[in-house]
C-alpha cells in the first residue's frame, strides 16, 4: 500500500480544509520575497493532476480588496502531495514559505509533476480524504 498523501498549503484561514492537518496561519507563511524558482514552483502546483473540482469561489483571505478567487475548494496532486487549487495564487502573490521537504520534492522532479494513475487518485480520494465514490 502506498503511503498517505501529504498535504501542503492547507492554512487555517482557508476553507474548505478537507480535514487535512493545517500548516498554521497563512499570515505566518507570508514573506517579502519568494524562492529563486518560485515561478516554476507555482507552475508545478498549477500543473498537478486535478483530483477534485468544485465550482466554488471566495475572497483572498489576506486582501479583501483583491479579485475573488475561483475553484478554491478544488484539489490537485502529484500523487505524493496534495494542495488546494488556490495555492499557486497565494504562493505567487505572497511568497509563502512552503515546507522544505515539498520544495525539495518539486526540485528533484525538475519542476514537472508526474502523471498520477487513476488508481492512485481513487486511493487518495477514498482513503485519505474519505470521499465515498459511487461506482454504480
Amino acid at each position: 500500500m502506498t503511503p498517505p498523501v501529504r498535504p501542503v498549503g492547507f492554512f487555517a484561514e482557508l476553507r474548505p480544509g478537507w480535514g487535512m492537518p493545517l500548516d498554521g496561519s497563512i499570515r505566518d507563511a507570508v514573506r517579502p520575497a519568494g524562492e529563486p524558482d518560485e515561478r516554476r514552483i507555482a507552475e508545478y502546483l498549477g500543473q498537478g493532476t486535478g483530483l477534485w473540482s468544485e465550482m466554488s469561489a471566495g475572497p483572498d483571505v489576506l486582501d479583501p480588496e483583491a479579485p475573488v478567487l475561483s475553484g478554491i475548494g478544488s484539489l490537485r496532486t502529484d500523487g505524493t502531495w496534495l494542495w488546494r487549487e488556490d495555492l499557486p495564487y497565494y504562493l505567487s502573490t505572497y511568497h509563502l514559505a512552503l515546507p522544505a521537504e515539498f520544495l525539495g520534492h518539486v526540485r528533484r522532479l525538475g519542476h514537472t509533476p508526474p502523471p498520477v494513475a487513476e488508481t492512485r487518485l481513487v486511493e487518495i480520494a477514498t482513503r485519505d480524504l474519505g470521499i465515498r465514490l459511487d461506482r454504480s
